[in-house]
Protein backbone atom coordinates (compact mmCIF):
# COMPACT_ATOMS: atom_id res chain seq x y z
CA UNK A 1 0.00 0.00 0.00
CA UNK A 2 1.18 3.33 -0.89
CA UNK A 3 1.46 5.20 2.44
CA UNK A 4 0.65 8.93 1.04
CA UNK A 5 -1.59 9.33 -1.95
CA UNK A 6 -1.04 12.16 -4.26
CA UNK A 7 -3.47 14.07 -6.55
CA UNK A 8 -3.10 17.17 -8.40
CA UNK A 9 -5.78 18.70 -10.66
CA UNK A 10 -6.47 22.51 -11.28
CA UNK A 11 -3.57 23.65 -9.02
CA UNK A 12 -4.61 22.06 -6.19
CA UNK A 13 -2.48 19.43 -4.85
CA UNK A 14 -4.21 16.61 -2.26
CA UNK A 15 -2.04 14.91 -0.06
CA UNK A 16 -3.79 11.91 1.87
CA UNK A 17 -1.87 9.93 4.56
CA UNK A 18 -3.08 6.61 3.59
CA UNK A 19 -2.44 4.26 6.60
CA UNK A 20 -6.38 4.13 8.01
CA UNK A 21 -6.06 0.91 9.50
CA UNK A 22 -3.43 2.19 12.30
CA UNK A 23 -4.74 5.56 12.55
CA UNK A 24 -2.20 6.52 9.69
CA UNK A 25 0.35 6.91 12.26
CA UNK A 26 3.63 7.80 10.63
CA UNK A 27 6.11 5.51 10.28
CA UNK A 28 9.60 5.93 8.62
CA UNK A 29 8.31 4.97 5.26
CA UNK A 30 5.15 7.17 6.04
CA UNK A 31 7.30 10.10 6.58
CA UNK A 32 9.41 9.35 3.65
CA UNK A 33 6.75 9.18 1.33
CA UNK A 34 5.06 12.60 2.43
CA UNK A 35 8.86 14.06 2.05
CA UNK A 36 8.77 12.75 -1.64
CA UNK A 37 5.39 14.00 -2.24
CA UNK A 38 5.74 17.83 -0.68
CA UNK A 39 9.09 18.19 -2.54
CA UNK A 40 7.24 17.05 -5.99
CA UNK A 41 4.53 19.62 -5.01
CA UNK A 42 6.89 22.27 -4.32
CA UNK A 43 8.93 21.31 -7.67
CA UNK A 44 5.36 22.14 -9.63
CA UNK A 45 4.74 25.46 -10.29
CA UNK A 46 1.14 24.90 -11.09
CA UNK A 47 0.51 24.23 -7.61
CA UNK A 48 -1.06 26.69 -5.75
CA UNK A 49 -2.10 24.57 -2.74
CA UNK A 50 -1.83 21.94 -0.93
CA UNK A 51 -4.32 19.95 1.40
CA UNK A 52 -2.77 17.69 3.24
CA UNK A 53 -5.48 14.68 4.63
CA UNK A 54 -5.92 11.24 5.90
CA UNK A 55 -7.75 8.38 5.05
CA UNK A 56 -10.29 6.85 6.64
CA UNK A 57 -11.73 8.25 10.10
CA UNK A 58 -8.67 9.77 11.30
CA UNK A 59 -6.20 12.43 10.05
CA UNK A 60 -3.03 11.47 11.92
CA UNK A 61 -2.90 9.22 15.26
CA UNK A 62 0.92 10.59 15.53
CA UNK A 63 3.95 8.59 15.58
CA UNK A 64 3.54 4.99 15.04
CA UNK A 65 3.65 3.90 18.63
CA UNK A 66 3.79 0.00 17.70
CA UNK A 67 6.70 0.47 15.72
CA UNK A 68 8.40 2.16 18.18
CA UNK A 69 7.89 -0.75 20.99
CA UNK A 70 9.25 -3.29 18.42
CA UNK A 71 12.54 -1.41 17.55
CA UNK A 72 14.11 -2.21 20.96
CA UNK A 73 17.62 -0.56 21.19
CA UNK A 74 16.80 0.51 17.23
CA UNK A 75 14.29 3.04 18.53
CA UNK A 76 16.36 6.11 18.34
CA UNK A 77 17.31 5.35 15.35
CA UNK A 78 13.62 4.73 14.14
CA UNK A 79 13.18 8.46 15.25
CA UNK A 80 15.53 10.12 13.83
CA UNK A 81 14.26 8.03 10.43
CA UNK A 82 10.79 9.57 11.16
CA UNK A 83 11.00 12.92 12.53
CA UNK A 84 14.23 13.83 9.76
CA UNK A 85 11.91 13.68 6.83
CA UNK A 86 8.76 14.78 8.55
CA UNK A 87 10.44 18.22 9.57
CA UNK A 88 11.74 19.09 6.11
CA UNK A 89 8.39 17.87 4.72
CA UNK A 90 6.62 20.30 7.17
CA UNK A 91 9.46 23.41 6.78
CA UNK A 92 9.07 22.62 2.60
CA UNK A 93 4.97 23.08 2.80
CA UNK A 94 5.59 26.30 5.05
CA UNK A 95 7.94 27.88 3.38
CA UNK A 96 6.53 27.02 -0.74
CA UNK A 97 6.94 30.14 -2.88
CA UNK A 98 4.17 32.52 -5.09
CA UNK A 99 1.85 32.49 -2.13
CA UNK A 100 0.51 28.81 -2.04
CA UNK A 101 -1.88 27.96 0.70
CA UNK A 102 -1.45 24.97 2.94
CA UNK A 103 -4.63 23.59 3.90
CA UNK A 104 -4.24 21.39 7.41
Amino acid sequence: MTPVLVEVEGGIATLMLNRPEVGNAIDAKMAQALLDAVTRCDNDRTVRCVILTGAGKMFCAGGDVQAFATAGDGVCDLIEAITTPLHDAIVKLSRMPGGASVCW
